[in-house]
């Protein structure tokens, strides 16, 4: 294959190939791939290096494969099967999103550090307040790469659930984790929720993973209790 004389063994090589193609949408969710035979022409590798790819791939969620079927680029599962067991909820029936602020820059350090972005790479920050029926119910912190905010529109950023929409712009993701604690309004955070400082909040902070493994998104959620569901649901 190409870059013969590359160090990365040849399956990583032919795994990093479909994720390029499943990132540019070349291949889309639920679509076939070439086979096999086209995979090794293509690559000019073994049949046993072309598997190692796909069942990696398979494993880590992005290929689906079925004995006697084409391999096909995984559909998005559903929150409840991404989650088992996890439920989470806003309680309102109309929602919106205001813009509050944006900051551009190389300084957020910590944001940084969570997306995995280097000293030199710079980084945007939305800030946006959520509404439901009209009352502001949590003010949320937005990090994402300068790469990922080449593929946004205005009419991006005001999109209610930012975390589902990515796959809708071609932005695939293919893991996210949630921590949820607590904390206590400051006064900047109570006078866009209309309380007191001092406030309890529930905090949400996700990070959200590329089919790559690269960070897509950092993002930190306070919200009014009282607009606020989580469930965990076990099973014996």
């Amino acid at each position: 294959m190409a870059g013969r004389q590359n160090r990365v063994p040849y399956y990583l090589q032919v795994k990093h190939s479909i994720i390029e193609n499943i990132k540019n949408q070349r291949w889309k969710p639920g679509e076939k791939i070439p086979s096999e035979n086209q995979l090794m022409q293509q690559h000019q590798v073994s049949r046993s290096t072309i598997r190692q790819a796909i069942s990696q791939l398979a494993q880590e969620g992005i290929l689906e494969t079925k004995r006697g079927k084409s391999t096909t680029v995984k559909k998005k599962p559903s929150d409840h099967v991404k989650n088992p067991g996890v439920i989470q909820t806003e309680k309102g029936s109309e929602f919106s999103v205001h813009l509050i602020r944006t900051v551009h820059g190389k300084k957020m350090e910590f944001a940084k550090k969570m997306l995995g972005l280097t000293e030199e790479q710079a980084v945007y920050m939305y800030e946006r307040l959520r509404l439901a029926d009209g009352i502001p119910i949590a003010i949320q912190q937005l990090f994402i790469p300068e790469h990922i905010v080449e593929a946004l529109t205005d009419e991006d950023l005001l999109v209610f659930d930012f975390h589902s929409h990515l796959e809708e712009i071609g932005v695939i993701a293919s893991y996210s984790k949630d921590y949820v604690s607590a904390s206590l309004a400051n006064t900047y955070e109570a006078d866009f929720l209309g309380v007191v400082a001092g406030d309890p909040l529930v905090d949400l902070t996700r990070i959200t993973l590329g089919i790559d493994q690269s960070p897509l998104e950092y993002c930190r959620t306070k919200y009014l209790p009282s607009y606020f569901d989580f469930t965990v649901e076990t099973r014996g």
